[in-house]
């Protein structure tokens, strides 16, 4: 299982801050980046908390 993290699902513009970019640049991006998310509705997409940490983590040097 992945270190730390939860089920909590993370909004676009949490992950923004966590990462220090705009959320613009989540938006435009989080495909190419292959971030997890959740579709909650046809328009809310949301992140498990221990997914983001996961993905953070697989990009750590």
């Amino acid at each position: 299982m992945a270190r730390g993290g939860s089920n909590v699902l993370l909004s676009f513009e949490t992950i923004a801050e966590r990462m220090d970019v705009t959320k613009r640049t989540v938006l435009d991006n989080y495909r190419n980046w292959d971030i997890p998310v959740v579709r909650v509705s046809d328009r809310i997409l949301r992140v498990r908390e221990r997914d983001f940490e996961a993905w953070v983590d697989a990009r750590t040097e």
